[in-house]
């Protein structure tokens, strides 16, 4: 496993302290951190999303996340869509830089990507927005393969 994009924390956070009611996606095998700090920051200027990939603006609240993986030291930077979708979906521990795959698997394993509406509920706007057009491009997909 490549330390590098493969680098995760030790527990997430979650809501009580305890399992999330929405579908869980699990991480088996990955490497925890020799040590790492995780801290709330306000952005002073753009960042990229180490998940998504998208802009964190300046002004805008993001995770920083610095540590040792292995032999591999590195920082990651999550906006908080992407920490919506983390803190709802992943129950024991996460990869950075592998959040949106692990989501798009967990989606495609699931009976047509069916999620709750309560979990919905729980993402920012922007985490509702990725997931639900996840959802919708499995639909598609699924459908296109039946009119062939």
């Amino acid at each position: 496993m490549n330390a590098k994009n493969r680098a995760s924390t030790t527990k997430s956070y979650q809501k009580g302290g305890g399992m999330s009611n929405c579908s869980c996606i699990y991480i088996d095998n990955y490497e925890s951190a020799d040590f790492h700090t995780s801290v709330k920051r306000k952005a002073i200027k753009n960042h990229r999303c180490c998940e998504c990939g998208r802009t964190i603006n300046r002004g805008e609240t993001y995770e920083y996340v610095s540590g040792k993986w292995d032999s591999y030291i590195g920082t990651y930077k999550t906006c908080g869509d992407c920490l919506s979708i983390r803190n709802t979906f992943f129950c024991d521990g996460w990869l950075y830089e592998g959040m949106t795959e692990a989501l798009w698997e967990h989606l495609l394993e699931m009976r047509f990507g069916e999620i709750s509406e309560d979990c919905i509920a729980e993402l920012t706007p922007g985490g509702q927005a990725l997931v639900c057009g996840m959802i919708e491009e499995i639909w598609k997909d699924y459908f296109d393969e039946d009119e062939d």
